[in-house]
């Protein structure tokens, strides 16, 4: 990868989402956040590029922008929704601007735009390596990182037992469908099931501490 058109890159998506500073319930931290896991999505598009054969760079970088669209203000639910199509509007003129052809910045642009929900506002060939932009996010948000947070902000640690034990059952259910979702490469498929299983371990080996926070792990 060439270090000055990530370097380009990176400065182009922090001033983007500087932007959002100052929208209603964003913070400096939540917009640290965001580029934090948009660097961790682009490094697991690059270990998907680089198994899979597809142009690392061009991956990498759509993987970082793919959280561009987070710079227009997000006013209700629909917004959120958009974010990938406004992410793909954003991005495009940069793309060209740094000299990607006009082939390969609407691939990776359609990867950014259908990312969210898998739908985009301009035609193009679903291939798997736009198909990856959104198959990299998603293994993030189910790797440690989210686990954590997911805990944190459901106070998991100060719920009465009865209600850690229901979260953890919901959350097993949850986990076990995930786990059958298929995805774009034989690649990513693989990366989503060892995050899945870990979190499935992690569920499983907490609800064993929990059955034996009571007297119900010696009388059944």
């Amino acid at each position: 990868m060439r270090e000055d058109i990530i370097r380009k890159t990176e400065k182009f998506l922090w001033e983007n989402l500087m932007k959002s500073v100052n929208f209603e319930g964003n913070s400096q931290r939540s917009v640290e956040y965001r580029f934090e896991h948009s660097w961790r999505v682009a490094n697991i598009g690059r270990e998907i590029a680089e198994r899979e054969g597809f142009d690392v760079e061009r991956m990498f970088v759509a993987c970082l922008l793919h959280d561009v669209g987070y710079s227009v203000e997000m006013k209700d639910e629909n917004d959120y929704k958009n974010h990938g199509r406004y992410g793909a509007r954003i991005a495009r003129p940069f793309l060209l601007e740094i000299g990607y052809g006009k082939e390969e910045v609407e691939e990776m642009c359609y990867g950014i735009a259908i990312h969210v929900d898998d739908e985009a506002d301009f035609a193009f060939e679903r291939t798997p390596f736009s198909m990856t932009v959104g198959d990299a996010d998603n293994i993030d948000r189910f790797d440690a990182y989210r686990l954590y947070e997911n805990l944190q902000l459901a106070d998991y640690a100060n719920l009465p037992l009865s209600e850690q034990e229901a979260f953890i059952q919901k959350r097993v259910s949850g986990l076990e469908r995930l786990r059958k979702l298929e995805f774009a490469t034989k690649t990513a498929d693989k990366l989503w099931k060892e995050k899945i299983d870990f979190q499935l371990d992690f569920m499983r080996k907490l609800k064993n501490q929990i059955d034996n926070s009571t007297i119900k792990s010696i009388f059944k």
